[in-house]
């Protein structure tokens, strides 16, 4: 097989592998996915098969310092996994918080009460 060939392939392993990563975990944070995506494809033009490889690990260092913290939580419709802060679902666009009907703040999909002004009044599920 051409050294060329090889090269190719290994760079095409490599990004398709952190490609996929990123969407799957941008996606499920709400966190512009398809810049995370498309970058990968980008870098993999580097001239050396080393030089790919160093701009494809920088990209995941950036990109695992500057994506929202925190957990990830099944959404309680589809069963994706999606950050915690969110209020619609990014994958099946279903609400995954109710609101209190007294201080209008959001709540948990399987709370019964408010933890904020301890109110049982919550929209439906």
């Amino acid at each position: 097989m051409d050294s060329t060939l090889i090269t190719l392939i290994i760079k095409l392993v490599f990004a398709g592998a952190l490609a996929f990563f990123l969407y799957k975990d941008a996606k499920a944070r709400d966190y512009n996915w398809l810049m995370w995506t498309l970058l990968p494809a980008i870098v993999l033009f580097g001239s050396t098969l080393t030089t790919s490889i160093f701009f494809l690990s920088v990209l995941l260092l950036i990109y695992l310092n500057a994506r929202p913290k925190g957990d990830l939580n099944p959404c309680p419709h589809c069963k994706k996994k999606i950050h915690y802060i969110l209020a619609f679902c990014p994958f099946c666009h279903n609400s995954v918080k109710r609101e209190c009907l007294r201080c209008h703040e959001t709540v948990d999909w399987e709370a019964t009460r408010c933890p904020h002004c301890h109110s049982p009044n919550l929209t439906d599920s």
